[in-house]
């Protein structure tokens, strides 16, 4: 799932960059928000400009994996089990995008250029529901010409038929939740396919001509060694995924794999069989070369693409720009100001009906002062293979930043970091080396914290 739901993600190996912008961000959730009058406290164009992407969350599954922290629904493995809960869930999610249009029509808004169904998961959902969440999405605030619009699709959960039904519908893109092509490896995951479904459903992109469809790997489940995860590599190449991600288990609190695995797993529940950090980290340098020898980019930490094939939604949130967020658990980032929905169902239909009264019950929060806009901006850039921008850093925060930075990153020049200058405007650009870089991009980052005054929270020397 994306990193747009209220959950932790999974990411890969060794960077945790997701989990320290939440550490970071933490004690910026408030109700109202006052912006800092420091100069360097200026907000993104990109977070202030009307948003053109749309996440949906659909939270309908067969049964919960065993990693799985997501808000998710559980409706059983029986045929059209999902159909009946989806209609009156899609109901009140259809209510949510006309209440939000009719406050943003306040504002200046913009065509959707990317949609994301994200869950849980979206194929269990009757494609006649998909097709009217994407007219409410297009009534409210209009669709681009060449929206992308993605789905996220479970081996087993459809047919030729369905899959063909969600094409008409208006899904040009797939998000295939593969995770391995190991039987073992999928059981012990809590999986609800087996890998006869997983190559039946690749299968049914080809047939069906799904225009761009991309694979989901997990390379730190149980079970998976260097051979099982290189078959996985070497499966999706051969099966012509135009955009691999690539993620490495994260073990959540509340799941059972915390319950087996966890720091705290004892006695009888604790279970031993997860790969090393060293044999994880080892996955993650063979995606790279391998997915690399193969013609994909590695365009930010978990995502490869073929040429002219990175998820544009995905984008969004690298960049830090604005987006909707309908339905339980998706968070919102509209005028600086992200807004996380209920995580359960009846606080989320309840959350609805306060929206259409001109309430706004969301737990919203600011992404706090200045040091946290620069933090932030920091983590999200330097995840990416485009690199973070020193010249902007400059104009945005100050020269001071910028001098911070230089200093801060200037052990890891070299093996894991570099500079280079940008062939379009001369600008310097700051990336980190892959793989090596993102590796150890959560120590990265850790320095800067440590050293850069830039980056001391206004709220560091207070009393909580």
């Amino acid at each position: 799932s994306s990193p747009h739901a209220s959950s932790s993600s999974s990411s890969s190996t060794g960077y945790g960059f997701i989990a320290a912008t939440n550490r970071r961000r933490c004690h910026a959730s408030r109700a109202v928000s006052t912006p800092s009058s420091s100069p360097r406290a200026a907000t993104a164009a990109s977070a202030a400009a009307p948003p053109r992407s749309a996440y949906v969350h659909l939270p309908f599954c067969r049964s919960r994996c065993y990693y799985c922290d997501f808000a998710v629904s559980v409706v059983g493995s029986s045929a059209r089990a999902a159909d009946a809960p989806a209609r009156a869930y899609a109901a009140a999610l259809i209510r949510e995008i006309r209440a939000t249009a009719s406050h943003a029509h306040a504002h200046a808004h913009a065509p959707l250029e990317t949609i994301f169904f994200g869950g849980g998961t979206p194929s269990l959902v009757p494609a006649d529901v998909i097709a009217e969440i994407i007219d409410a999405l297009r009534d409210a605030f209009g669709l681009a010409s060449a929206c992308e619009v993605s789905a996220e699709m479970d081996p087993g959960t459809f047919d030729e038929e369905k899959l063909r039904a969600f094409m008409r519908a208006g899904v040009n893109r797939v998000s295939l939740g593969v995770q391995s092509f190991d039987d073992d490896v999928l059981k012990l995951a809590g999986r609800s396919h087996d890998a006869r479904e997983v190559e039946r459903a690749i299968e049914m992109m080809s047939t069906c001509a799904v225009p761009r469809w991309s694979a989901d790997l997990i390379s730190g489940l149980p079970g998976v060694n260097a051979g099982t995860w290189r078959t996985s590599l070497e499966r999706v190449i051969a099966a012509g995924a135009d955009h691999v991600s690539v993620y490495d288990l994260q073990v959540e609190a509340g799941t059972a794999f915390y319950r087996w695995y966890g720091e705290d797993a004892t006695g009888k529940d604790a279970k031993e069989g997860l790969p090393s950090e060293d044999e994880s980290a080892d996955m993650f340098r063979d995606a790279s070369a391998t997915l690399g020898a193969a013609g994909y980019e590695h365009y930010e930490v978990s995502s490869y693409a073929k040429p002219g094939a990175r998820c544009k939604h995905n984008q969004i949130y690298w960049q830090n720009a604005s987006w909707y967020g309908f339905g339980m658990s998706a968070t919102s980032h509209v005028n600086g100001e992200r807004v996380a929905r209920p995580r359960k169902m009846g606080e989320y239909y309840a959350y609805v009906d306060a929206l259409e009264r001109g309430e706004n019950t969301g737990a919203i929060s600011t992404g706090g002062d200045a040091s946290d806009a620069l933090f932030e901006h920091i983590m999200l850039r330097l995840r990416t293979s485009d690199g973070m921008n020193l010249d902007k850093v400059t104009e945005r925060f100050g020269e001071q930043a910028t001098r911070e930075i230089d200093d801060a990153v200037a052990p890891f020049l070299g093996e894991y970091a570099r500079y280079e200058t940008s062939a379009e405007d001369g600008s310097r650009i700051l990336r980190l080396n892959d793989p090596e870089g993102f590796l150890v991009s959560t120590e990265i980052l850790s320095t800067l914290l440590s050293q850069m005054k830039s980056l001391a929270s206004d709220d560091d020397g207070e009393d909580a």
